[in-house]
């Protein structure tokens, strides 16, 4: 509907020079907002249809950017399946047991993105003060003391304390874990109204997927004597570890409640304590029996929140995988099941949910041999999206690739070749170029994008275009004397190359056809072409074995003598006819400086065995060097 509106609305603007008779940005924004919780491939096909009809207006880069935003939205982050808890009274009542399952500790993992907190300002200072005083080093007194009074803020229901799970007996003795305004507070019940409580100093954000891992690891010290802490994971890694001493509960399990605490309702507990749920969205719920560590809590944080964990016999081979990565991936994802089948108690992933019951996916519950659903407390709802990575890779063949016609201005009928238009579609379609090359740096570090990147020769492609549109900007020249334009266009390359994380070869293809072929850049302007061979001296450090693979050097020298030789050869780059300016031999050869000092540093991170192959390089350049002036190695 907002993408319908924008097009009638900003067609309008057509023809009008630049004018604008409404401002739609208010409407971008909240294209941007819907589209990063979810994109469907009719919705995205809607958007590069709006931003063809306006792209002489500017509303289409206005539309651009909106995506670019709603791709690398925070709320894109998340798992593609979640429990929406509505804050009033939803939850998962899991069932009962007719003994405490937590006897050697235990661990609770989920993905969680908390809408509100609810909290006045009143209490969020105190939770801030309460934290302060946690984190303090003057001794055991601050964090007692900042654990009575949360505890006694939650005792009394003067506050709302929003649940992320309640485990508790019939006479409420256990483990809460709640949110104290911003921050987490795991607190015990032991007997004889005795509550310890523990206050953790992550500041938690609202609107912001975290993945939260708790567990409570109890160790046996030197002199026999127990010794016990609770960690807080976030995000995968070891935030907080704290000493805290659990003690022993040998009632049985009566509540197992997560994303909210029981009803007063029920059994008549909680007197004089209000139910707190949780406003929130919710991932996959994993609920241990013991601890289960940081590496392998790491790895449950890396892997998300959308497979569905098969454990024992029934999990099968991960054989059916289209390329390397996602064979290590689905392996690896494989071998984790299997290590933590173990300590799995309870699994409730939303994609199982079934009206008012989500069966239990442990081994126990997959195999049958317990039945053990959670039960819905009030409205829970499941919440299906589409990432917006997801759909650019659905949308056509290609996957992000089907970007770069927006970036076209024209092509040639029978060659299909990328060919320049009428000025003002020209000037409108290379300003989408540098927000274009960004999208699709984002999307490829996902596997199915970069694999659908690699299987359509996306670095020729990219190569082509990228050519194209620095002839197009040089032979435009108007208003392009500061070179911003190009100077983002070069940024936005630079990610792109650098933004390829799982896939070597595609990365090594990258640099080899955007960055290190100088015969395209040689039609920028110098500041633009040493801007990108000092980005290419500082990629040294980081990326020298891409460099090494990709023979830098050569391609390097290669260049120099095609681009950048005053007296030109017979295959040398001829800028003139196209800029119609001769260049200056001084930023000729300061450009030749620039390159030698991006050679030199190569050099220098080599490895020994590999340095007499670059000299007996440098030394075949030198003799075959023919300009006058121009020996400068």
């Amino acid at each position: 509907v907002l993408l319908r509106t924008a097009d009638k609305i900003f067609t309008v603007d057509v023809g009008l020079n630049g004018q604008i008779r409404w401002d739609g940005t208010p409407l971008c924004r909240c294209i941007q907002y819907l589209a990063g919780h979810s994109l469907s491939v009719s919705d995205l096909r809607r958007w590069f249809q709006v931003i063809t009809r306006t792209l002489t207006t500017v509303w289409a880069s206005r539309l651009m950017l909106a995506m670019e935003k709603a791709i690398n939205e925070k709320e894109s982050k998340g798992p593609a399946c979640t429990f929406e808890f509505d804050g009033e009274s939803s939850g998962l009542l899991g069932p009962g047991e007719s003994r405490w399952p937590f006897i050697d500790g235990y661990a609770f993992a989920t993905w969680i993105y908390i809408e509100s907190f609810v909290d006045a300002l009143s209490t969020a200072t105190v939770a801030a003060a309460i934290a302060a005083a946690a984190s303090a080093k003057s001794g055991k007194s601050s964090a007692v003391s900042a654990a009575a009074a949360a505890s006694a803020l939650a005792g009394e229901g003067t506050a709302h304390m929003p649940r992320l799970f309640s485990f508790l007996s019939s006479d409420n003795l256990g483990i809460e874990a709640y949110f104290h305004a911003q921050f987490l507070v795991v607190e015990i019940g032991s007997g004889k109204g005795k509550r310890s409580a523990l206050h953790f100093t992550y500041p938690f954000k609202p609107q912001c997927w975290y993945f939260i891992g708790l567990e409570h690891v109890g160790n046996h010290g030197v002199m026999g004597k127990a010794e016990s802490e609770i960690r807080l994971y976030v995000d995968g890694s070891l935030y907080e570890s704290r000493p805290f001493e659990v003690p022993k509960i040998s009632k049985p399990l009566a509540f197992c409640c997560i994303g909210t605490n029981p009803p007063p309702t029920m059994a008549g507990l909680q007197r004089r304590r209000r139910q707190c749920p949780l406003f929130a969205e919710m991932g996959p719920v994993y609920i241990f029996k013991e601890a289960i560590g940081e590496e392998r809590m790491g790895r449950l944080a890396s892997r998300g929140g959308d497979i569905v964990p098969s454990f024992g016999n029934a999990a099968g081979l991960p054989w059916l995988a289209t390329n390397a990565q996602m064979q290590n991936k689905a392996e690896e994802s494989a071998l984790l099941d299997a290590e933590i089948g173990g300590f799995v108690h309870l699994l409730y992933h939303p994609s199982l949910l079934s009206g008012r019951f989500c069966p239990d996916a442990s081994p126990s519950g997959a195999a049958g041999m317990l039945r053990r659903p959670a039960e819905v407390l009030g409205q829970v709802h499941v919440a299906t999206r589409m990432r917006p990575v997801d759909a650019l890779w659905a949308v056509a063949y290609g996957g992000p690739l089907s970007l770069l016609p927006l970036a076209i201005s024209n092509i040639q009928e029978d060659t299909l070749e990328p060919h320049q238009g009428n000025f003002s579609v020209s000037v409108a379609t290379t300003s989408l170029a540098a927000p274009i090359f960004r999208i699709i740096s984002t999307a490829i570090q996902y596997p199915r994008n970069s694999e659908e990147l690699g299987r359509c020769r996306g670095p020729v492609v990219l190569s082509k275009i990228l050519n194209y549109l620095l002839r197009t900007l040089s032979s435009l020249g108007i208003g392009r004397d500061d070179g911003v334009g190009d100077e983002e266009l070069v940024a936005a390359v630079v990610s792109l190359c650098l933004s390829q994380k799982i896939n070597h070869t595609l990365k090594l293809q990258l640099f080899t056809t955007l960055l290190l072929d100088i015969k395209i850049w040689s039609l920028c302007s110098y500041g633009i072409q040493k801007k990108l061979l000092s980005s290419l001296a500082d990629l040294v450090f980081t990326e020298s074995a891409v460099m090494r693979d990709a023979n830098a050097i050569q391609v390097l020298l290669d260049g120099c003598r095609r681009c950048y030789w005053t007296v030109l050869e017979k295959d040398s780059v001829n800028t003139v006819p196209l800029t119609g300016v001769t260049r200056p031999v001084g930023e000729v050869n300061a450009l030749v400086d620039e390159l030698l000092v991006v050679i030199e540093l190569l050099i220098v991170a080599a490895s020994p065995s590999l340095v007499s192959n670059d000299v007996r390089c440098l030394l075949g350049f030198i003799v075959d060097c023919p300009q006058p002036g121009q020996e400068r190695l």
